[in-house]
């Protein structure tokens, strides 16, 4: 599984606005969807915590920096978030993490 400099994961907070929630989820399924296709997506999961119904979090996982990189330049991706920008209540927050 390691590529250039191992694998990375993600954990990205998702603040939907509550009167597009269902907007939010179809998009980010979408794009959920078009991910799990990619050769460097390991996972990638939409979860709710159970304590903090208004708020999502996305698990990820990509092969390394460079599937993630290339992830991110993909179409749908891009479209997507820009669509999800009138779907949320602010930007989504990203956080990164490397195996030690």
């Amino acid at each position: 599984m390691s590529e250039q400099g191992g694998p990375l994961f993600l954990v990205v907070t998702i603040k939907p606005r509550p009167d597009r929630k269902a907007e939010a989820e179809a998009q980010l399924q979408s794009m959920r969807r078009h991910t799990l296709e990619e050769p460097g997506c390991v996972y990638m999961h939409l979860v709710q915590p159970e304590d903090d119904p208004d708020n999502w979090v996305m698990l990820e996982m990509f092969r390394s920096r460079e599937a993630w990189n290339e992830h991110m330049r993909q179409p749908y991706n891009t479209e997507g978030n820009k669509i999800l920008e009138d779907l949320l209540r602010e930007p989504s927050d990203l956080r990164f993490f490397t195996e030690k």
